[in-house]
C-alpha cells in the first residue's frame, strides 16, 4: 500500500467518523421528539460551513470531502427537519 492508498483510507474513514457523530442526536431527537437544547443557530451555522466546504471539495474534485459533506449535509438536513417539526 503506498502513501496515497493510505491517505485515502484516512480520509474515507475520518468522514465516515464525522458523518456519523450526528447519529446519535437524530437518533435521540426522533425517539423523544423533543428538541430542548438543540440551536437553530448551531445548525444554521453547520449548514453553511459544510456547504461552503462541499463548494470547494467539488471544486478541487476531491471524492472524500465531497462524498463526507454530501452525507453530513442530508444528516444534519435531517436534524433540521425534526427540528422544526418537534419545537
Amino acid at each position: 500500500m503506498d502513501a496515497a492508498q493510505f491517505f485515502g483510507i484516512l480520509g474515507i474513514t475520518g468522514s465516515l467518523i464525522m458523518c456519523t457523530s450526528s447519529l446519535p442526536q437524530l437518533i435521540k431527537t426522533y425517539r423523544t421528539k423533543c428538541v430542548n437544547g438543540l440551536s437553530a443557530t448551531y445548525l444554521a451555522i453547520l449548514m453553511v460551513g459544510m456547504t461552503l466546504i462541499l463548494s470547494y471539495a467539488l471544486y478541487k474534485k476531491d471524492l472524500v470531502f465531497i462524498f463526507g459533506n454530501v452525507l453530513s449535509l442530508f444528516l444534519t438536513g435531517i436534524l433540521v427537519v425534526l427540528y422544526w417539526r418537534y419545537r
